[in-house]
Order: C-alpha cells, then structure tokens, then sequence
C-alpha cells in the first residue's frame, strides 16, 4: 500500500474498531461468524451476490455494489438497480471502509483478499461478511443446494424468512418443469465457451456449468476431463464437435465478440453448431449458482427441448465423445 494511503487507512480502522461486539452467530463457508443485529449498510461485492440481496428485499440496505460482470449500462450509469456502483472491479479497502457497512457479500472467493478486506480481519474491526457457499473453499457439487442455503442465511441476517423460504420454492418449482420438459428426450452435448481471450476457456467435470446444463437435460461436452477449468484449443473443438455452443456474455469478453471468432476462424467456423447456428447467448452472471439459476435451467431446457408446437431446434449427435 502506498504511504500516503497509510494515515487514511488508519484512521478508518480505528473508526471501525469501536463498533459493538457482535453477538448473534450464523452458519457460512464451514465456520460461524456472527453480526449483532439486521444488518443496515451492506455492500455487495460481484453483480451475482447483489442480485440474491436484491431479490431478497435488501431494498435500501444495499448501499453499494461493486464488480459488474454483464451490465455495460449500469456501468456507465453509476447505478444498478438504483445501488450505487462503488468500483468497476473490486474496491479498496480505504474505498470500502469509507462507506461504513455492518455486512459485506462476495460472490467469489476474490471479493476477500488477504489484506484489510479479508474477513478475518473484517470481522476483527467488527464489520460482518458473507461469501457465498459456492465460493467457499472446498466446496462439494451440490450448487442448487448452495443457493438454498445462502437464501436462508441471508434471508435469516435481514430478517426475510419467508421472502427466503418463497424464492427456493420458485428455485424447485423452475427446476422441476424444466425437468419436466426433457423426460424421455436425447440429451445434446454443449460446449460452454466463457472467453475467447487466452484460447477458448471453459469448464471440465467439476463446475456449476455442467450441473446447470444436466437440469436442463443437456451435457457438458468435456465432462470426461476432471477439471473445473480448461482451455482448449480449435481443432481439439472441432474434434469434440459439440451440438450446441453456449456462449458467456460478459464485459470482458462480449457474447458478440465470441460470435464473430466462431464465424471467422477457420477451424471454428467448420462445427455443426456454428455452421447450423446453434447459440445461445447468455448473461455471465446467469452462468455462476445464484437467484437466476431456476430460471436459467428452465429457459436452457426450453431452447434445448423445444414443445411439438415450436419447430425443433436440433438433432442431438449420438453421444460418442
């Protein structure tokens, strides 16, 4: 940290370190942490974690979000969903501190360095924190189940329990109609492409992707390989030559943009799916477990498993990958 930023964040660490005791425990990422009383001033780290807040009926509690992922309009504005956007990735400590919360929220295991934002020491000066099970280290597979869980600890900490309780029946109810529409159906293999920036990342067996496209009655095309996170190469794609291409659409890496590689590229432009233009374009932050996730598996199984009365969108490959 520079010198100069030294005295600033001091002086805020003392401010925060004459906050109350917190008394009151909750249950996350394998250990308790405790707040005193419904938290006030919450500041939300990642555009997923604000979300599930939002959903939950945070309402003006939600003092701050930070680190868009797929709203370019909100970015420019300064505000999503009328919470003012406090960084364009993850703020500093002196930024964060500066705006007083009793609770802060990540989505990824990165909004809680190990520096004065970590939540050791967040809890030291006694500001609560809350990372999203998903994140948390060690995590099991079980997404759907994290999401349930990080509704009712949140929902619980702002007094929402029933709010909490409505948003993981419309979770199951989503769940179960998409299910409900590929029973007895074939399942298609689908590459997920998240960037094309450093060549053509996805995810292998272990990942949120490949459970969201099984609750749509589809399949990750490179289960086989057990790893949450891969790169691939065109020709290896080619090879794999997958039904459908599901295509992230993130700031830093635009659906758009990924469009245009796929219809350039030589090698690329030569899958099934690219030729008979079988995209789906997706928000990013529907991609990763959080309040959208139902929704989402229930609209993948309606593109993927189109009704009698809508013209078939594929003929799945017989799965020989």
């Amino acid at each position: 940290m520079p010198r100069n930023r030294l005295p600033q964040c001091l002086a805020l660490l003392l401010w925060l370190s004459a906050l109350p005791a917190l008394a009151d425990s909750y249950p996350n990422c394998g250990q308790s942490w405790s707040l005193e009383a419904a938290p006030q001033r919450i500041v939300a780290l990642n555009q997923h974690s604000a979300d599930l807040l939002l959903a939950l009926g945070a309402g003006p509690a939600l003092i701050g979000v930070a680190y868009l992922d797929d709203d370019g309009q909100a970015q420019a504005q300064g505000h999503y969903h009328g919470v003012p956007v406090i960084a364009r990735q993850y703020p500093s400590p002196e930024v964060l501190y500066s705006l007083k919360p009793d609770l802060v929220v990540g989505g990824f295991a990165s909004a809680f360095p190990n520096n004065f934002s970590s939540r050791e020491r967040l809890a030291a000066i006694g500001v609560g924190s809350y990372l999203l099970e998903s994140a948390c280290a060690g995590h099991d597979e079980d997404y759907f189940g994290h999401i349930r869980q990080d509704l009712l600890t949140l929902g619980h900490l702002l007094g929402k329990d029933a709010r909490a309780r409505q948003l993981i029946a419309e979770l199951d109810s989503d769940l179960a109609a998409a299910a409900a529409l590929y029973q007895g159906r074939q399942v298609p293999s689908v590459f997920y492409l998240d960037s094309e920036v450093n060549g053509l990342a996805s995810q292998g067996q272990r990942g949120f992707v490949g459970v969201l496209l099984h609750a749509a009655g589809a399949r990750n095309s490179f289960a086989s390989i057990d790893r949450p996170r891969l790169v691939v190469d065109s020709e290896t794609l080619l090879h794999n030559d997958p039904d459908v291409l599901l295509l992230a659409d993130a700031l830093w890496s635009p659906a758009s943009r990924k469009r245009r590689l796929l219809h350039s590229d030589p090698v690329l432009s030569r899958l099934r799916a690219v030729r008979q233009d079988r995209l789906i374009d997706i928000p990013f932050t529907q991609l990763v477990p959080g309040i959208a996730s139902g929704r989402t598996a229930l609209e993948l199984a309606q593109r993927l498993h189109p009704t009698q009365r809508q013209a078939p969108s594929f003929k799945p490959q017989a799965e020989n990958q």
